[in-house]
């Protein structure tokens, strides 16, 4: 058998494996990293349009110029005709250019571990129009793949890993593969990232489906289509377009001068009833033939049979929600669709993918400088950013499943909270359409006042939004003190991390630091991401919450719970006040009057 050893082993050369093993490179170019992907690219795919959330990683990659040299399309925002009422509405990228941020402190508008600066400069300094992309997946990923290959990744095509080798106590030592060629070997590496996708080795078995978000999508390409969006009439730029039908929803979305694609997306139960009496491709007919703004764009148009492959006119995916009970483990973790995947209704995938492997890239990159921090704490931290990032879509996408009503019932809870707080000049649509682009917002916490969440009613949480941000937000602090707590939600004192940027440019490297965390699946979310410093010497403070129902209890214990002489018991006290109004601010627990005789 041909036995190596490498640093790090990856599995999957999609846009979270193609990211990780690019970044990784780029700020570790030592370290000999190998990518096993068992395509040859290019090879086609489904999901082809990107939201503004993945610039900041394209910029990492040094990818984003040339993405804005390509001939992909320039996706401008999403046009939606949904529910009964039949009026197209936007939610418009150019828009967010118009958000207002107050030099006041407690305005500053913080989007957490999102560039999000050049969005907030005055038109006259802005560097760049804000968009996405639509684009063809088989020229996107293999430009992915040549990066890592230009920083030095060595990249196996025709590849599969068979096996993942662990030692006696579960950690992962090692990967079987072999070739399209006949080779086979196996690769002895300290760390594998799993970004294989739904079918992931490392995660098979162990996976969470959501029972609400389960799916099927028939798609196909067309030629000679009309496009619903054009800006100045030219086919380089364009919206894209979600339609809701009978039973379910259309996407249509230009990938290319003349190619459109068009996937009819219907629950699970539907699609296997209907599939008794027809077969796919005429299913799909009949779902376009139902939504009369999609039928009349399709008019002239043809199915193309050159795109998918091996002639076919039309594909099956299953869209079933889904996440790894646990991402990450000893000597591994995973990433993109591997990791978690999420109904595709707003686009979120290929971003998600990226966001995953350039954060997992930079934890690895982490837990080999730091070794004063323990590996399984840093990358406990890289699960919840990822919970994070994709929970906050997964509740988005809920609300659209849910809601059948006018347009504007889309953001009524946003606007109700976003105009009672009157902290920003950032009204309903503007704050609904940063959420769909895949930023969601909050106050950052630079007063003692509170985190506003913009776009909580829009995100669907089922956790509890309301209990602070109604009025004037937190009690003011010489009076929480006074308050009772009702727990909504656990939550423990655990490492977080967000990268650095040095002069305005990524540099590699995560800020770590303790933090509030909830592992309740309603609170898996960016609005309770909101960052607060706090000592890990307080921990005992922390854990001692959840045993009190009025603040003045915790506050009166806390000196007893920490070493004698670390800090006077009067700043211990102050700082489990602090403690108590960062657990509000996240919604954790929720303040009322009424202390204790």
């Amino acid at each position: 058998m041909n036995l190596e050893r490498r640093d790090c082993v990856v599995l999957g050369a999609g846009p979270a494996g193609s990211s990780f093993a690019a970044i990784l490179k780029k700020y570790e170019p030592g370290l000999r990293v190998t990518v096993l992907e068992k395509a040859r690219f290019p090879r086609y795919h489904i999901g082809e349009s990107l939201i503004p959330a993945a610039n900041p990683v394209l910029r990492d990659l040094e990818l984003y110029d040339e993405m804005d040299r390509s001939r992909f399309v320039r996706k401008m925002g999403i046009t939606f005709v949904w529910g009964r009422d039949r009026e197209p509405w936007d939610a418009d990228y150019l828009k967010l250019g118009d958000v207002r941020v107050s030099d006041g402190g407690a305005r500053i508008l913080n989007v957490v571990g999102q560039d999000f600066t050049k969005l907030l400069r005055r038109p006259s300094e802005r560097d760049e129009t804000f968009n996405a992309w639509n684009v063809r997946r088989a020229e996107f990923d293999a430009m992915l793949l040549e990066r890592a290959r230009a920083f030095g990744a060595e990249v196996r095509e025709g590849t599969r890993a068979t096996r993942v080798e662990r030692d006696a106590e579960g950690r992962v030592t090692g990967v079987a593969w072999s070739d399209d060629q006949g080779g086979s070997g196996l690769i002895e590496t300290p760390f594998v990232l799993d970004a294989s996708g739904q079918s992931s080795m490392l995660t098979r078995g162990e996976r969470v489906y959501d029972p609400h978000m389960n799916n099927y999508a028939v798609y196909g390409y067309w030629a000679g289509a009309d496009w619903k969006v054009l800006y100045r009439g030219q086919r380089d730029r364009s919206n894209v377009f979600l339609c809701s039908a009978e039973n379910g929803w259309i996407w249509y979305i230009p990938v290319d001068e003349d190619v459109m694609s068009v996937g009819a997306v219907s629950n699970t139960a539907h699609f296997k009833d209907r599939l008794q009496s027809v077969d796919p491709e005429a299913f799909y007919h009949e779902m376009i033939a139902g939504c009369p703004e999609v039928k009349e764009l399709l008019g002239k148009a043809r199915l193309r049979d050159d795109f998918i492959g091996d002639g076919k006119r039309t594909a099956v995916t299953r869209d079933w929600s889904s996440w790894a009970k646990t991402p990450v483990g000893p000597g591994w973790a995973a990433a993109g669709d591997a990791a978690i995947f999420v109904d595709p209704i707003l686009s979120s995938g290929v971003t998600l993918a990226m966001q995953s492997g350039h954060r997992a890239a930079y934890t690895h990159r982490t837990s080999l400088a730091r070794r004063d921090l323990d590996p399984a704490a840093l990358w406990r931290a890289y699960a919840d950013y990822i919970r994070g990032e994709a929970g906050a879509f997964l509740r988005l996408a809920r609300i659209f499943y849910g809601n059948n009503r006018a347009a504007e019932s889309w953001w009524w809870e946003a606007q109700r909270i976003v105009n009672a707080a009157g902290k920003l000049d950032v009204d309903d649509r503007q704050a609904f359409t940063m959420a769909t682009a895949g930023f969601f917002p909050v106050l950052k916490a630079v007063t003692a006042d509170t985190v506003i969440p913009l776009v909580a009613g829009a995100a669907g949480l089922e956790g509890d939004v309301f209990n602070v941000f109604h009025d004037d937000g937190l009690p003011p602090f010489e009076e929480t003190s006074r308050c009772r707590m009702e727990h909504l939600a656990p939550f423990r004192l655990a490492l977080r991390t967000e990268p650095i940027a040095s002069e305005g440019r990524p540099a590699g490297k995560l800020d770590v630091y303790y933090d509030l965390v909830s592992d309740a699946a309603d609170f898996t979310h960016r609005l309770h991401a909101a960052p607060t410093r706090i000592a890990p010497a307080l921990a005992p403070v922390v854990d001692a919450a959840a045993r009190h129902e009025h603040v003045s209890k915790l506050v009166e214990e806390a000196p007893s719970l920490l070493a004698p002489g670390i800090a006077p018991p009067e700043a211990i006290r102050r700082a489990a006040l602090e403690i108590v109004r960062s657990a509000a601010k996240k919604g954790f627990v929720r303040l009322s009057s009424g202390a204790p005789a």
